[in-house]
């Protein structure tokens, strides 16, 4: 699933004022902010779809996330130490 997908969204009063805010700061339109947290949580969606598939009972899912997202922790404070940060 190479293929990428846009999502709509309608942003609350104060969330479209604090973008806007943002922007004025930074440049950096909503759209690019909301992508980049996107890309950063990407790991604690990837754990949480693991755990759903990997759970043979639903009460077992959450003690499998915290697994998961144990060992991605440990894997980006490896890659980190060696200088090579990717998600």
């Amino acid at each position: 699933m190479s293929e990428k997908s846009t999502v709509e969204i309608q942003l609350s009063e104060e969330a479209q004022q604090l973008f806007d805010a943002y922007q004025r700061y930074t440049n950096t339109t909503p759209e690019a902010y909301i992508d980049a947290l996107v890309v950063k949580t990407l790991p604690t969606l990837r754990a949480m779809v693991e755990a759903f598939d990997e759970a043979e009972e639903p009460e077992a899912v959450m003690e499998l996330f915290g697994k998961k997202m144990a060992a991605e922790m440990l894997r980006q404070k490896e890659a980190a130490q060696q200088g090579v940060v990717s998600s």
